[in-house]
């Protein structure tokens, strides 16, 4: 036992020293050299920096494998690289040389150019030997085509999905494509619109380049896409990004997606970087001018880009995790930017974990050879490896889609398609430079917007992906109707004023004499219609739209009878006035305030029957109209009114507007037929005038209005409501104002007959003064024919006078009792003398009538006429007339003075005392009643109508 436990302790002792000299054991012993092909363009001019570029890193990276103390522990990889010049002849050749040259290759690094990656990856695929591209992102390589190529880099297929991940983030589901016609590009479109396909995106319209620009973005911009992906090299981007300036397709409104593989300030470049530095420059006709050609200036082209997101290659992981190499990223950037001088590639980190990869992958294959050996007994290593063989392909294959390790462009790991999902870089124009505002992480699939810059919308908000069509019910602008309706609520108010004081004050005589039931009728009428003023800016939106056909009916019943009520009892009021004052057949007339509501009713029955018959036969129903679009901000608003419509409205309305028109013109008509009347009974005539007047002009103004502006909403019920309301307030304070002030001056209503004067004076025509003349003339020659005649008479008389003294008592008692003695001695008396009368009052009131007399109905009507009214004390009366009351009688009389009229147009007839001096003819057959006594006060002058055919009666 104590043997076995020195043996164990001693065993313990000696492993340290071991395990030192194990790694000493290995450096000693020396290590089998790998080889592998590169094919890498480090050739002169711009065209071949991208090699030039890469150079630092795969130098940096086989170092780093050699020194590696785990991997390829008995390996020392070799890269033998060759100059393809991006030349497709050259590349395959040298790839010909190198399989025919010692010593064999296991893996092919490269190519960068697709033109020479194509040709040998197709070569390879015969030789049997793994490829793995470090640049290439051309979508044709796939595993189906070329079952032993790999690559690096994503492919641009890859860039789709973050493409998808931006149109699912910012809600855009409706996109154009526009790509060049290239295979590269071509592919990748296609890659992409399958995946919308499948994700129910709608790609509106797809355009694409061939050799020229033409309408490609003006179809875009007719089809109002406003998402745009783009798949275009940068010198299409030059040109495209020029055109859309030109066109407006940029800003607030628009989102270009485009891949940014470009050269550095790219827009300000010309060609595609690809070019021969020894070639004959080329001439680009939509270059920018500071390069040399004809297109948009480097500003133009910036400020179309302002916004525009770029998907490329993601240079380096921003993650802090140590790489495979045991060094992180920030470690290998130094390292990188040491080497590479003024030599830059977005590729070199690509390079450097692709050296890594192949280096794993030959350190796998290793592995599976020892494990082969130990369970065939055979005795195989990687320098028994052979072309041609599909064997060490597939040993090959498997152990490079196997890799997976910590790269410094983040994890490193192929698909089933042989391609690699990495990190995508986000850039987006800012402020005339390219920035990083995100990354796509492949792997996870996970888009990720917080590492970088803030993305920036041109408009603030991420732009939408179609014009907005929204349609909007209009409706009355919320203010105006607010201040309408507070308007009119307060019209109600100051009506229900209104109404209260003439109800109060009915029995008030200079109320009572306006008709204060029918004025009620006109206060109702006013209410309604400042209601239909609420009625007409109500609508769906603040009611419903199963109401609104309710709201429209009820709009059309408030206003009808609204202006029927007002209207119509104005108008039989006016008609009323009219009635009496032209009169020419000098009836009296009583027409009392009954009769007028008959007019007023009979009205309203009409509008009554107009009104069923239209709800019945053909109701309301809503209907909408579209107006004409607008935009707001980039929402395109239709706005939608709503009207209130029925089958044939047209046919109900132009009845309504007929029969309201005729009874507006016919109200004009009486107001103006009496626009001169001053009639205390009726002391608001003339304001009713005005009212009428004011109603038919607001009407005749509003209605032409209201059908011009229907489609302008809040114009429309704006200049109704205020014609309407002006209407009907200035109704309102015509009637009613002067009588509040009338009250407020004289409470007790006393009436002052002073001042009680109704007149009726038409107005003179304009060729008064002619006519005037001419009736002088006339009165002149009358008065010359009467004396001549009056001589004759008074001639005859004599002789008949001395005849009958001749003839003795007994002659003159047969001829006074002959038919023509008396109709000698007693002339017939004129028409008009026959109207004269003596109207004798009650014994408990006094009857005040006015009356319209004229002394002939055939005569002129030029003259003036006047009444004189004169009371009259009992005990002057003629014996034959005085009354048996002792109350004071009124006499009317009727009397011509042609004379005096004539040349004292102006003054007032002389007083009875005076007219004993007149004519005995021009009193001869008047009767006692007009033969009055002389009063110290002349009588007032009412009525007189001078006619002056009263002369030609008379004599």
């Amino acid at each position: 036992m104590r043997v076995y436990a020195e043996g164990r302790q001693g065993r313990w002792l000696i492993l340290p020293f071991l395990l030192i000299l194990s790694p000493l054991s290995v450096m000693g012993r020396k290590k089998i050299d790998v080889f592998v092909a590169g094919f890498f363009p480090v050739g002169e001019g711009p065209k071949h920096s991208l090699g030039r570029g890469v150079m630092p890193a795969l130098n940096l990276a086989v170092k780093h494998v050699n020194d590696h103390p785990t991997v390829l522990r008995n390996y020392k990889l070799h890269v033998i690289w060759n100059d393809t010049q991006c030349d497709t002849a050259v590349g395959t050749k040298l790839f010909f040389d190198m399989m025919y040259n010692k010593p064999a290759k296991l893996m092919l690094f490269g190519a960068a150019c697709t033109h020479v990656t194509n040709p040998i990856a197709k070569a390879a695929k015969h030789w049997h030997i793994v490829q793995l591209s470090y640049a290439d992102t051309h979508p044709m390589f796939n595993a189906i085509k070329y079952p032993n190529f790999f690559r690096m880099v994503p492919s641009d297929r890859e860039f789709n999905h973050p493409r998808v991940h931006l149109l699912q983030r910012y809600n855009w589901t409706r996109v154009g494509t526009l790509f060049q016609n290239e295979p590269r590009h071509a592919l990748a479109h296609n890659h992409l619109a399958s995946m919308l396909e499948e994700n129910s995106y709608q790609i509106e319209v797809t355009q694409n380049i061939a050799d020229e620009l033409k309408d490609q973005l003006k179809r875009l911009h007719e089809k109002d896409v406003r998402v745009i992906l783009g798949y275009f090299d940068e010198h299409w981007a030059r040109r495209i990004f020029c055109e859309a300036y030109r066109k407006g397709m940029y800003g607030k409104n628009y989102q270009w997606i485009i891949t940014g593989m470009y050269r550095e300030e790219w827009w300000a470049l010309r060609g595609t970087g690809e070019e021969d530095e020894d070639a004959k420059p080329i001439v680009f006709e939509d270059e920018p001018r500071e390069s040399g050609g004809g297109g948009c200036a480097v500003e133009d082209i910036m400020t179309a880009l302002e916004g525009c997101i770029m998907t490329d290659l993601l240079p380096l992981s921003s993650s802090l995790e140590r790489t495979v190499s045991g060094k992180n990223i920030s470690e290998y950037e130094r390292e990188y930017d040491s080497m590479r001088r003024s030599e830059y590639s977005r590729f070199h980190g690509y390079t450097y974990d692709g050296v890594w990869a192949m280096a794993l992958a030959i350190q796998a294959v290793g592995h599976q050879l020892h494990r082969i050996n130990h369970q065939n007994r055979t005795n195989l290593t990687v320098q028994d490896f052979t072309y041609r063989n599909p064997k060490w392909e597939e040993l090959f294959t498997k152990a490079l889609s196997e890799v997976k390790f910590e790269g410094v462009t983040g994890p490193v790991q192929f698909s089933s398609d042989n391609t690699r999902d990495g990190y995508i870089l986000l850039k987006q124009f800012q402020g005339g430079r390219e920035v990083k505002i995100g990354e796509f992480d492949g792997f996870r699939n996970v888009l990720q917007m917080d590492k970088g810059h803030p993305i920036y919308w041109p408009g603030g908000d991420p732009p939408l992906d179609r014009t907005v069509k929204l349609i909007e019910k209009t409706s009355v602008n919320i203010t105006i109707y607010a201040i309408l309706v507070t308007i009119a609520s307060l019209g109600i108010v100051m009506a229900s004023i209104f109404l209260a004081i003439n109800i109060k004050y009915r029995n008030q005589r200079y109320i009572k004499m306006s008709s204060p039931y029918l004025n009620n009728v006109i206060i109702v009428g006013c209410i309604l219609t400042y209601s239909s003023v609420i009625l007409l800016g109500l609508d769906s939106g603040l009611a419903s739209e199963t109401s609104f056909p309710y709201i429209c009916t009820a709009r059309a019943w408030v206003l009808m009878a609204g202006f029927t009520l007002a209207f119509g009892s104005m108008f039989s009021k006016t008609w009323r006035v009219h009635s009496i004052f032209t009169d020419v057949q000098l009836n009296k007339k009583v027409i009392k305030d009954s009769q007028l509501f008959m007019v007023v009713l009979v009205l309203l029955c009409v509008d009554v029957a107009i009104m069923t018959t239209w709800q019945v036969v053909d109701p309301f129903y809503r209907e909408t109209k579209k107006m004409a679009p607008f935009m707001r901000g980039d929402i395109e608003v239709t706005p939608e009114n709503e009207y209130c419509k029925s089958n044939k409205i047209s046919v109900f309305i132009g009845c309504i507007y007929a029969y309201k028109g005729l009874l507006m013109v016919f109200g004009c008509f009486l107001a103006w037929e009496t626009r001169q009347v001053n009639i205390p009974a009726l002391n608001d005539s003339k304001y009713i005038g005005m009212s009428v007047y004011n109603v038919v002009i607001m009407c005749v103004i509003g209605a032409p209005i209201s059908y011009i502006l229907s489609d302008e909403q809040d114009s429309s019920y704006l200049i109704i409501s205020i014609f309407i309301i002006f209407c009907t307030t200035g109704t309102l304070t015509l009637v009613f104002v002067p009588k509040i002030i009338e009250l407020r001056r004289n409470p007790q209503g006393n009436i002052n007959q002073r001042l009680v004067r109704p007149t009726l004076k038409p107005p003179k025509s304009q060729d008064s003064d002619s006519e005037l003349s001419d009736l002088h003339e006339q009165i002149k020659k009358a008065e010359s024919d009467r004396q001549v005649f009056a001589r004759r008479l008074h001639e005859r008389e004599q002789e008949l006078q001395i005849l009958i003294d001749q003839l003795g008592e007994d002659a003159l008692g047969e001829v006074e009792t002959h038919p023509s003695r008396t109709s000698t001695r007693r002339p017939s008396k004129p028409r008009s003398i026959d109207r004269l009368r003596i109207e004798g009052p009650s014994i408990t009131e006094t009857t005040e009538a006015t009356e319209l007399t004229s002394l002939c109905s055939g005569g002129s009507h030029e003259l003036e006429y006047v009444t004189a009214r004169h009371k009259i004390p009992p005990h002057q009366l003629h014996p034959a007339h005085q009354p048996h009351s002792t109350s004071t009688t009124t006499i009317t009389t009727t009397t011509t003075t042609a004379h005096h009229l004539l040349h004292h147009p102006h003054q007032p007839l002389p007083p009875p005392h005076y007219q004993a001096s007149l004519p005995a003819h021009y009193m001869h057959g008047l009767p006692p009643p007009l033969l009055l006594s002389p009063t110290p006060h002349p009588p007032h002058l009412l009525h007189v109508s001078l006619h002056f055919c009263f002369h030609i009666c008379v004599s």
